[in-house]
């Protein structure tokens, strides 16, 4: 007794066959129907999903100071320094601040520190203090000291200090920078 999904097939073997066919077609079908779909949300750039979340932007800059020579401890000190910063969320075109008055900043700092015996960290700690207190803009400071070795201490040594603003209500207006104006 053979029961035939299709009757006038000649074999239960061919039936299955041709059932395993139409079954791998169908899901096949399925999947790429799904797959189209898929591919068409995505085609729609400017229709943002509801789950979706927006993006945040966190931006900052750094630049490197290397070979600096400074008198502080009874020697002429060789540092290497690296500056970075974040700037406040949202802020204008015109208010990015311009990295040579900062860098000139740090130097009129340095050459004119008036504590000869203070600490790396102390020194580094008044530094981006005086640089969140400049730049407005800045929503955070860090300033990594690297003292190279000398004749009193034969290793290198060095300090790192992160400043954040403590709210942007603190912060006054952002200055334009003078060399975007041109």
């Amino acid at each position: 007794m053979h029961n035939h999904i299709f009757p006038d097939s000649a074999s239960p073997e061919i039936n299955r066959l041709t059932l395993c066919s139409l079954f791998a077609c169908l899901i096949l079908a399925c999947v790429s129907a799904a797959v189209h779909a898929q591919s068409s949300k995505q085609a729609k750039p400017n229709q943002r999903s509801k789950a979706t979340p927006a993006t945040a932007l966190a931006e900052g800059f750094y630049f490197l100071m290397n070979d600096y020579k400074m008198e502080h401890q009874g020697e002429v000190n060789m540092l290497n320094i690296k500056l970075s910063y974040e700037y406040n969320a949202g802020i204008a075109d015109q208010e990015y601040p311009d990295f040579i008055p900062i860098r000139k900043d740090i130097d009129a700092f340095l050459r004119e520190y008036p504590n000869e015996t203070a600490f790396w960290e102390i020194v580094n700690k008044q530094l981006t203090a005086k640089l969140m207190e400049k730049y407005p803009a800045l929503a955070s400071v860090t300033c990594e000291l690297q003292v190279t070795p000398s004749p009193k201490y034969s290793f290198i040594r060095g300090s790192i200090v992160t400043r954040y603003r403590a709210s942007l209500a603190e912060a006054a207006p952002a200055r334009q920078n003078s060399r975007r104006q041109k």
